[in-house]
């Protein structure tokens, strides 16, 4: 590690503090306990600098942007620096490493490194050397994919050697991704240098960046199952029977399902699979095996989500063999649990 640990001894005590691995308030003898266990090269003479034992707050002026005073030789770190998080853009190379955000479950990690397979320095350094725990990340996959699939915080971070070695924990699931075609044509996303050049693994981004990523996601895929108008269409498919939707789902050109844009890409539901599916569940959940959890407000009907098994972003067909009928409660535990 470097002498006073990346970014200085100040920084370094903030983020011990964030993690938890200093509690407040802090004093010498736990600054002092925490550079052994991390190998950190601070003299007390250094420590003392940042945390005066004086009756007076006369520690140096470079460190009181960091803490306040609220004992003799008792600190705490301001508010401005322990909640803020900063907001990273990591590619996933799904290729190179055979798994992917979007196939891992939430709470999931994957952990990365400031080295390559090849054992090569990742571009970027100063993004690893910083990013620390509590910290965001935008999971953006390269390859076939080229899109924003999840959203991960940074749960772990320590050193080997001289590699850095991240962890990044799965937060956020999204059924209908934001590729790269849609978020190089926001205009709010025009100054974003990452988006339009992003050859590394992992860029910070400004936190109004991310918060504008993260909106067109949710807009995209808002929490209700089927909205009014494709159950009204879902309705009237029960109403026609089992012949007609057989012969409309017999006769379709294409399993896949057209694709629109809103502030990117979404897929049109076929209101005949939805149907089938909710007409064989007949009521009951097919993953708990339960009735519905209750029933709908306008007709009374069974309320039950129709779940992709294999989500259409990553290529699913919109079938009756690729979905099934759940809970609510059982629909959040397959996307989370």
């Amino acid at each position: 590690m470097a002498k006073h640990g990346n970014g200085g001894l100040g920084f370094e005590i903030v983020n011990a503090v964030i993690s938890g691995e200093i509690t407040e308030p802090i004093t010498f003898d736990k600054v002092k306990s925490y550079c052994k266990r991390k190998g950190i090269q601070a003299s007390e003479n250094h420590m003392r600098v940042i945390l005066s034992n004086a009756t007076e707050n006369t520690h140096s002026p470079t460190y009181k942007r960091y803490f306040e005073r609220v004992g003799r030789g008792e600190y705490i770190v301001l508010p401005e620096f322990k909640n803020q998080a900063r907001y990273f853009w990591l590619n996933v190379d799904s290729i190179a490493y055979a798994w992917s955000f979007s196939i891992i479950k939430i709470g999931t990690s994957q952990t990365y490194s400031n080295f390559n397979v090849d054992g090569e320095k990742r571009k970027n350094p100063r993004c690893f050397n910083e990013i620390k725990v509590g910290d965001l990340a935008i999971a953006y996959e390269t390859g076939d994919v080229r899109a924003i699939t999840a959203l991960c915080k940074v749960v772990d971070k320590y050193e080997e050697d001289d590699e850095i070695f991240v962890e990044f924990q799965k937060i956020e699931d999204y059924e209908n991704v934001l590729n790269l075609e849609t978020l190089k044509k926001s205009k709010e996303l025009e100054d974003c240098v990452t988006v339009h050049f992003h050859r590394g693994t992992l860029f910070e981004i400004e936190k109004r960046h991310f918060e504008l990523m993260v909106q067109m996601l949710e807009e995209l895929n808002h929490t209700v199952d089927i909205d009014e108008e494709l159950y009204q269409a879902v309705k009237q498919a029960i109403i026609d029977g089992d012949k007609k939707r057989g012969v409309r789902l017999e006769s379709r050109i294409s399993v896949y399902p057209d694709a629109y844009e809103v502030k990117t890409m979404a897929f049109k539901r076929n209101a005949d699979v939805i149907a089938e599916v909710l007409v064989r569940a007949n009521g009951v959940c097919e993953k708990c095996e339960k009735e519905a959890p209750f029933k709908r407000a306008s007709d009374g009907t069974p309320y039950l989500e129709v779940h992709h098994i294999k989500r259409l972003a990553d290529g699913g067909e919109d079938t009756v063999e690729n979905a099934i009928a759940v809970c609510p409660n059982c629909h959040r535990e397959l996307h989370y649990g």
